[in-house]
């Protein structure tokens, strides 16, 4: 059942727009190229180690920690991203944070009408907690770089994950974040931002995933913790590899492929 779901990954990565696999079949990260074509006809994405690009990033994985389809999320980075609003001074404005949570309705129609590619299953909206979370993101930046840099100078990223973990207000309401912490560190490693990034750290165990998971007869523990993430994330790679939690995401959108 493994081998039939890496394949029917290969076989569908032109068809799911977060199947981003390479000719060579090398996994290039979400984040590389969101499928959600540009007025310039350009493909969004991110470069990672492009600062604002960067901060980015942790925009989406913390958004991408409420609740809502993939989607709102994706198209959400994109407004960003197109309309400059990519720079961390910018969401340290209260005025311009209240002004963004005011428009976010207008500005989520807006943005799906300007691009192509990308179809959204639902209609897109802009979670109103989106907004203070970037805020808690923008005034604690310099310390989350200074956290990487740290995990990248002793080889332990656990100190990032230790640190990112703390931070009220990344997850739904104030909760903090978690389950998306891996996605951070696996984008990371996909770009090669960093080159130590152990890829047993980079697995995401959602919801959709683990209940994936389970149809295939993989065991993953419910994530209650730092210790059973990083232990949810480890037995996903090792299913896996460096195709990460992909398969399993993908699973019912590809399932007629592996019954075939």
């Amino acid at each position: 059942m493994k081998d039939k779901l890496i394949n029917a990954v290969i076989k569908n990565k032109e068809k799911l727009s977060y199947i981003n696999i390479s000719e060579d079949n090398k996994y290039n990260g979400w984040v590389y190229k969101f499928n959600i074509i540009l007025p310039n006809n350009k493909n969004m994405g991110l470069d990672l180690k492009d600062e604002n690009d960067l901060f980015l990033l942790f925009v989406l994985s913390s958004s991408w920690s409420k609740t809502g389809p993939w989607e709102n999320t994706a198209f959400f980075i994109t407004y960003l991203k197109l309309n400059n609003k990519d720079k961390i001074e910018l969401w340290m404005n209260d005025d311009f944070v209240n002004d963004e949570i005011e428009s976010r309705n207008i500005n989520a129609n807006d943005i799906v009408k300007m691009c192509s590619g990308l179809v959204p299953r639902k209609k897109v909206s802009f979670r109103k907690d989106y907004y203070s979370s970037i805020s808690i993101i923008a005034n604690n930046w310099n310390d989350i770089k200074e956290s990487l840099k740290i995990s990248n100078e002793n080889n332990d990223f656990s100190i990032f994950i230790n640190y990112i973990s703390q931070i009220e207000g990344l997850g739904s309401g104030k909760n903090k974040m978690r389950i998306k912490i891996p996605l951070i560190l696996r984008e990371l490693r996909c770009q090669e931002v960093y080159d130590n990034i152990p890829g047993v750290l980079c697995c995401v165990p959602d919801e959709r995933v683990k209940l994936s998971a389970k149809k295939v007869g993989i065991t993953i523990p419910n994530v209650t913790s730092i210790s059973s993430l990083l232990k949810a994330s480890k037995i996903i790679y090792e299913n896996f590899g460096d195709l990460y939690d992909i398969p399993l995401f993908a699973y019912e959108e590809i399932i007629d492929d592996i019954k075939a």
